[in-house]
Parts: C-alpha cells; sequence; structure tokens
C-alpha cells in the first residue's frame, strides 16, 4: 500500500556534491499540495536573497531529522522531521533564509572546490565521509571515513565551517527583508542545541561542520537585537502551512500519534485532513474516502482534494473511479505536473487497453513540465511498451535510471534507444546526448 505523498529515490552524490557515482540514495518525498507550499512560504525568502523563485528548487528528504542543506546548485533539501517539529511559518522561513545564503554565498561551488582538493588526497571514501559531515551528520561522516586521510577532511571542512557562520548572517538579512521576525532563527537554533546536547558534548568540535551551537546563537542574538521584530504572517499562508504539517504528520507519523495530535474535537480543516489521512493508513477505506468527500465539499474547487480522494481510490484497487477524481483535480489545476502523473497511473491501472494511449500521452505532459519524478518516468515507460514503443519505452526507462543514479542501467536503455528510434527525432537526439552525458560522467569519475 503506498500513501498518497509519493517517495522518490534520487542519488544525491549525482547532484555535483561528490564525484559522479551514485553512493547512498535518498529517500525524497514528492507531493504537489506540499511542494505549492513551500514554493509559497519561500518565495519572500528568495526575492530578498536575490535569488530567482522559479529557479530555485526545494526537495523534501524523507528523514526524521530535524537537517536541511544545499546541494546541486539551488536546491534546498529540508528534511520531513525539519518540517515537521517546527512550530511556525517563520521559523521555516529562517531555515530557508540560512541555506539561501549558503545559495547567495557561492558556498556550494567553493565546497566543490574543497572536495576535488580533497579527492586527490583521499579518494572517494573521504569523499563520502565529508558529503555525510556537511549533511549534518558528523558521526556518520567520521564511521564514513574511517581510514581516509584527516588532513584531507580538514581541508574540505574548513570551508564549511566559516559558510555556515556566514549563512547565519545572510539568512538574517533576507529574514529581516521579508518582514519576518528574526527571532524565529534563534528558536531553531535553540531547538536544535537541545536536540544536540549530548552529540555535541562527544563529537569531536573540529570535525562539525556547523560551529558549537552556543556559538553560533552568542552571534545571532547579537544582531538579533539591532533587527525589528517583523509583521504577522499572511492567514493565507499560515492556512496553507498548516495543511502541509498536517499532511506529512498524517502519512508520516504513527496512527495513534496523528490521532492524539488531531482529536475529533479538534475540526479545523488541517485536523480533518490529517484524520482523513490517518483513516486511508488505518486501513479503512470506506471512513477515509467519507473524509476525503467531506474535505472536497467543504472546499469543492480545491485540486489537491480531489488529487487526494483520487490516490486513495487508487491504491485500494478502485482505479476507474480513481480517474474520475483526477479528471477533476486536472481541471482544477491542469499544469499541475503530479496531478497529471496521478491521472496518467490511474489510467493505466483500469484494465481497460482503451485507456492507454490517453495515459501515454498524460504522462508524457507531466514529465514536459517535471522531469525529476522515477514514479511517472516509470509509468510512461510501461505506457509505451504497451503501446508497442519499445525505443520510446527505453529512452524513458533511461532517463529514470539517471535520474537514480544508475549510470550502468541508464547506459544501457539509452544506447538501446538510440538503436530503436529514428534516427535525428527529437527521442534519439535525447537518447544520444545522455550517451554523451554518460560517457564524460564516466571519464571524469576516472581521473
Amino acid at each position: 500500500m503506498r500513501p498518497a505523498i509519493r517517495f522518490l529515490a534520487l542519488a544525491l552524490l549525482a547532484l555535483r556534491l561528490l564525484a559522479p557515482a551514485p553512493a547512498s540514495a535518498l529517500g525524497l518525498i514528492r507531493d504537489a499540495e506540499i511542494e505549492q507550499t513551500l514554493e509559497r512560504i519561500a518565495r519572500p525568502v528568495f526575492l530578498a536573497a536575490s535569488l530567482n523563485p522559479a529557479i530555485v528548487r526545494i526537495y523534501i528528504v524523507n528523514d526524521p531529522e530535524m537537517n536541511a542543506f544545499v546541494a546541486g546548485g539551488q536546491n534546498i533539501f529540508i528534511h520531513s522531521g525539519m518540517l515537521m517539529q517546527l512550530e511556525s511559518i517563520d521559523q521555516l522561513r529562517s531555515v530557508i533564509a540560512h541555506e539561501s545564503g549558503h545559495i547567495a554565498g557561492g558556498h556550494l561551488s567553493r565546497r566543490d572546490d574543497a572536495l576535488h582538493g580533497a579527492r586527490g588526497v583521499a579518494a572517494i571514501g573521504m569523499l563520502g565521509a565529508v558529503a555525510a559531515t556537511i549533511a549534518g551528520s558528523p558521526e556518520a561522516g567520521i564511521a564514513l571515513g574511517a581510514g581516509a586521510t584527516q588532513a584531507a577532511q580538514r581541508q574540505a571542512l574548513a570551508y564549511s565551517r566559516g559558510e555556515e557562520a556566514a549563512a547565519d548572517q545572510m539568512g538574517l538579512r533576507y529574514i529581516a527583508s521579508s518582514g519576518s521576525d528574526p527571532e524565529a532563527m534563534l528558536d531553531v537554533l535553540r531547538h536544535m542545541r537541545s536536540r544536540d546536547f549530548q552529540r555535541s558534548l562527544s563529537a569531536n568540535a573540529y570535525l562539525q561542520t556547523h560551529p558549537l551551537w552556543n556559538d553560533r546563537i552568542r552571534l545571532i542574538e547579537e544582531r538579533v537585537a539591532e533587527l525589528p521584530s517583523g509583521r504577522p504572517p499572511d492567514p493565507e499562508d499560515v492556512y496553507w502551512y498548516g495543511r502541509m504539517v498536517a499532511k506529512l504528520r498524517g502519512f508520516l507519523e504513527p496512527v495513534r500519534q496523528v490521532r492524539a495530535a488531531y482529536p475529533e474535537s479538534d475540526t479545523s480543516e488541517a485536523a480533518q485532513l490529517a484524520r482523513a489521512v490517518a483513516l486511508y493508513r488505518t486501513p479503512d477505506p470506506a471512513g477515509a474516502q467519507a473524509a476525503a468527500d467531506a474535505l472536497i465539499a467543504e472546499r469543492p474547487d480545491d485540486p489537491y482534494y480531489h488529487e487526494l480522494k483520487g490516490q486513495f481510490l487508487l491504491e485500494t484497487g478502485h482505479a476507474e473511479a480513481a480517474v474520475a477524481a483526477y479528471r477533476a483535480a486536472v481541471e482544477l489545476a491542469p499544469l499541475e505536473p503530479q496531478i497529471l502523473g496521478g491521472l496518467g497511473r490511474a489510467l493505466l491501472n483500469t484494465g481497460n487497453s482503451a485507456d492507454t494511449q490517453e495515459a501515454r500521452d498524460t504522462l508524457a505532459l507531466s514529465v514536459r513540465y517535471d522531469k525529476a519524478n522515477e514514479g511517472v518516468l516509470r509509468d510512461l515507460a510501461l505506457a509505451e511498451a504497451r503501446l508497442g514503443h519499445e525505443g520510446a519505452a527505453s529512452l524513458a526507462t533511461a532517463e529514470r535510471y539517471l535520474l537514480l543514479g544508475d549510470i550502468r542501467d541508464a547506459a544501457r536503455n539509452a544506447t538501446r534507444a538510440a538503436q530503436l528510434l529514428p534516427k535525428g527525432s527529437p527521442g534519439w537526439q535525447r537518447a544520444e546526448d545522455m550517451i554523451v552525458v554518460i560517457r564524460r560522467t564516466r571519464e571524469r569519475g576516472r581521473r
């Protein structure tokens, strides 16, 4: 049984943080409503940082730890645990502001240089340790780096410690410029200090990427005293933030815990959403459908509630009914790639071969708007194969494997696609381009 929140395995190391070889993969959560909410909340911070909101991407890592980091250019990764444990929009904006400081400060580019220098000393094993430490897990980094040259590890980490302090100060400036409360950044750091107290006592201070919490808090306290307290957040932002947290908790926390956090006495819409998901996970399909219908009755023009109903139906074996729910969602949000992907998936599962072409076209449209969804690429490959389009199926499979960081299978399927597709066609050209990229990636890995 799969939850309505879609999980995507994505090789983080393929995002330029390290060498191209995919080491371990992170589980990412893909959900249209949550991603739109994060974009809405982050927009004023990005504008304050002179970053283009249309270019910076926020990804959710399925991990209960409180952590966030930047990788692969203008990509911010926030752990689900961070989103669920933060207590306000301003706290979330302070996290986004800090990571925006890394992007605006060009820290990732300099970190790449540091990592390349370290590679010459201790090679890939050491780089894995540096990656883990930069991502906020010094113990994991130390464990991965056992046997690696400590001097090389420290060479790379020296960049990051100064960057964290700089990102704090830049983030505070963005928070103040966007009208949020700078005190929220202090609240986040104090929360993390409390969580990591024992860890801070035992960890090697030199190998900690983030300056010791007390030092960071002291510097920020001095700056916050000079800044205005900010404006109350927009009520509409508060509404979507509440829904995001309720949805995440509904899918990721134990059902008993969800029901305790959102009891029947809580009649808010966010609580109704969390309880609907809890019913789905119980499992209580009839109760979940009734709860989804109640949410739709409250907000009939909300595409995300129709999408939720469609996913409930699809995951419980009612594909034809799911198609109707997804069609209603697509009518309300015709350009939302994940909703299009859901409709395509439902059409593939009706058991009616007449639906396959529409499924293929819908999935292809989803991929046109969002090329980073492994599940949609998998479904597109299946639809192409059912239609007898073996070359197109191989191309979609190659793109999926490349996204997952599986270079070998990506190369095998791209080569097959190039052999099957008409020479000079757009698909053939994409396959050829992929082959060239993979070859260059392998050559860099051998240097």
